[in-house]
């Protein structure tokens, strides 16, 4: 969602469109607002990062893949996973995704005013109308994930660069679905304007232009002057872009030509600051007969919003998993324990 709705619940729509009519002015307000997102409604978090500085300590590697967030908004890691491992989740993900073991309140629902429910639809169904389903309880479901969405290196590289552990760490494995036309978050756009959003992406299939890769305007997460000039289309009174930034609004601020298009191989991970200007997945050609499915595990970090409560224990894991956790993991678990004897 891009605005600041905390600011404004009550107010008008108008009254955000007017203030992003001022780059100067909406640049300087969103800029207090991430400050108070860390330093104040998140200091308790900042204080936990702080107590444990030895556990998140990076590597060099680590530590370059921070420097590249911090200043370009996005990190790409090709093949950080074995194929192997990558290849044995995948196929696992994609028998539950066949047989409707999905989380019908975590689909992405295009036809959401026609259609309250999930409930019933067949999967040639859902590819047809929706853009985006996830799995239910993957990590109870699939253990070998628990490795790899809770990886050393993939929390040490997030708390690094947020310089706090995240009240939110969502785990989720996903598949976007390719329509005709670009929808929603197809569309560039950014996550927050006024609290920190950090998106994390293991992918399970090989990412080409047939297989919706991220596209990612560097360097323009620092809600400085410049990445506060993109107009949304529905502040610019245009119908088309479900309302967000245009290909052509985007072009006009940051050429096309410095657009990074995040095209890797399966088991790497592409990590991105969602309040950056950014796209995905995003087909080359929609509607091309060519086109496929994207499946990847995704990470969901968030930092304090003012107004919004949110449900932190969102990941189920099995007590006898989290129990062998390490200290590192647990700090990041936030997690609903689940007893093995229950079905699932």
């Amino acid at each position: 969602m891009n605005s600041l709705a905390n600011l404004n619940s009550a107010r008008p729509p108008f009254l955000l469109s007017a203030l992003r009519k001022q780059p100067h002015f909406y640049s300087a307000i969103c800029k207090a607002r991430m400050i108070y997102s860390r330093q104040i409604a998140g200091a308790a978090m900042r204080e936990i990062f702080r107590r444990n500085r030895d556990l998140l300590a990076p590597t060099n590697f680590e530590e370059q893949q921070v420097s590249g967030l911090r200043r370009h908004g996005y990190a790409l890691i090709s093949e950080f996973f074995p194929k192997d491992l990558i290849d044995s989740i995948y196929r696992k993900a994609d028998s539950m995704f066949w047989n409707l073991q999905i989380d019908t309140k975590r689909a992405y629902t295009v036809q959401s005013k026609e259609r309250r429910s999930l409930e019933g639809l067949s999967y040639q169904e859902l590819a047809a109308s929706e853009k985006m389903i996830a799995l239910r309880d993957p990590l109870v479901n699939i253990p070998d994930l628990l490795a790899v969405a809770f990886h050393q290196s993939i929390l040490k590289i997030a708390a690094n660069f947020l310089g706090y552990i995240p009240p939110l760490y969502r785990v989720t494995v996903v598949r976007d679905f390719p329509q005709n036309r670009p929808l929603h978050s197809s569309n560039f756009h950014k996550d927050n304007d006024e609290s920190d959003s950090l998106q994390i992406f293991i992918y399970l299939v090989d990412i080409d232009d047939t297989r919706g890769p991220l596209v990612y305007v560097p360097g323009s997460n620092h809600y400085d002057v410049r990445s506060c000039r993109p107009r949304l289309s529905r502040d610019l009174g245009i119908a088309g872009h479900d309302g967000r930034l245009s290909d052509e609004e985007v072009e006009r601020i940051y050429p096309r030509n410095s657009w990074a298009t995040l095209r890797t191989k399966r088991g790497s991970i592409a990590a991105i600051h969602g309040n950056g200007i950014h796209k995905g997945p995003a087909w080359g050609v929609p509607g091309s007969p060519l086109n496929l499915p994207r499946t990847a595990i995704k990470l969901d970090l968030h930092g304090h919003k003012t107004g919004v409560v949110r449900n932190l224990k969102e990941n189920r894991i099995r007590r006898s998993d989290f129990e062998r956790m390490t200290q590192l993991q647990k700090l990041f678990a936030h997690c609903e324990l689940v007893d093995e004897t229950l079905p699932f």
